[in-house]
């Protein structure tokens, strides 16, 4: 197995067929299905069952699925700052995040950057959410995007968004048919969300509100736990990102009297000069988010 096998695997779940994934591959239908074959020969699993409506994940596709993704985005931060490292010649960028706000933007949202801006040298480092404006602080990084409200008055907001907050439900699931949940959907499910040592607590404190007890606590750098999970229709859980990240058989839900929203910041020292590179970043994140991307991102 080797990451082009499983980036031939991620664009067949996107067309659901080996056809119109080789097109867009530039390969062969007979290599590309060659490639899967071995792959599910290695691993001793069926990954796709064949459909009228295509091809569809079977469980032990869905699983896989769920780790590839996460290979993939690390795989490709990894590659893309080896690279610039290579090359000093460029004028550098340390972008501090915090776990889990990534999910706000594209999939491809680091390599487009890195595309139109090949003159800028960004290294990205993640950082717990409470972390994050401390980097910025003892000037590990230049700038950071983290969540908010910020709690340190030596900060500058370049970028201030807010996302609403959704449930995020098996596309099997009965839930899956109706247009909105209730809060009483949720007081029957098993709820799974975030830990209240984090600054993204704000679905916690709600579902306090209500009286509902979550059943399972997660970290924002283990949001791969919930999507198993709610994957295997396990459990509900929340999410206010990009429904790009989402697996293909899961579904996002609003929900009735529910008013959660995430607000995130990018973030850099008052003291600081606004370089040329930080205002490409900001730029780049404002135009992402003003595209719309069929999201409910906004800028405040």
């Amino acid at each position: 197995m080797n990451i082009r096998h499983i980036e031939f695997f991620m664009e067949i779940c996107k067309e659901k067929s080996t056809a119109r994934a080789s097109k867009n591959l530039h390969i062969s239908q007979q290599g590309l299905s060659k490639a899967i074959i071995n792959l599910e020969t290695q691993l001793d699993v069926t990954l796709f069952n064949r459909t009228t409506n295509g091809l569809e994940l079977t469980e032990y596709g869905k699983q896989f699925y769920n780790h590839a993704t996460h290979i993939l985005n690390e795989y490709q931060l990894m590659e893309q700052q080896i690279r610039l490292i290579k090359d000093n010649k460029r004028t550098s960028l340390h972008v501090g995040y915090a776990e889990g706000i990534f999910y706000m933007l594209p999939k491809n949202f680091i390599s487009q950057f890195m595309l139109d801006y090949p003159e800028i040298n960004i290294v990205f480092r993640r950082y717990p959410d409470k972390d994050c404006e401390n980097a910025v602080l003892s000037k590990e990084v230049d700038m950071a995007l983290t969540t908010a409200p910020l709690e340190r008055k030596e900060l500058k907001s370049l970028l201030n968004c807010k996302a609403k907050v959704y449930a995020v439900i098996n596309r099997n699931s009965p839930l899956a048919a109706k247009k909105n949940l209730t809060v009483y959907d949720l007081k029957k499910e098993r709820i799974i969300t975030l830990n209240e040592d984090t600054k993204y607590s704000h679905t916690l404190d709600a579902l306090t509100r209500y009286g509902i007890e979550p059943k399972l606590f997660i970290n924002p750098s283990e949001l791969a736990i919930q999507f198993d999970l709610c994957s295997a229709n396990m459990a509900v859980g929340f999410f206010s990102g990009n429904p790009e990240h989402l697996p293909p058989n899961l579904t996002l839900k609003p929900i009735e009297e529910f008013d959660v929203s995430v607000e995130y910041s990018l973030v850099t020292l008052k003291e600081t000069p606004v370089s040329e590179a930080m205002d490409s970043l900001t730029a780049s994140i404002r135009q992402r988010i003003q595209e719309g991307l069929n999201w409910n991102s906004e800028e405040l």
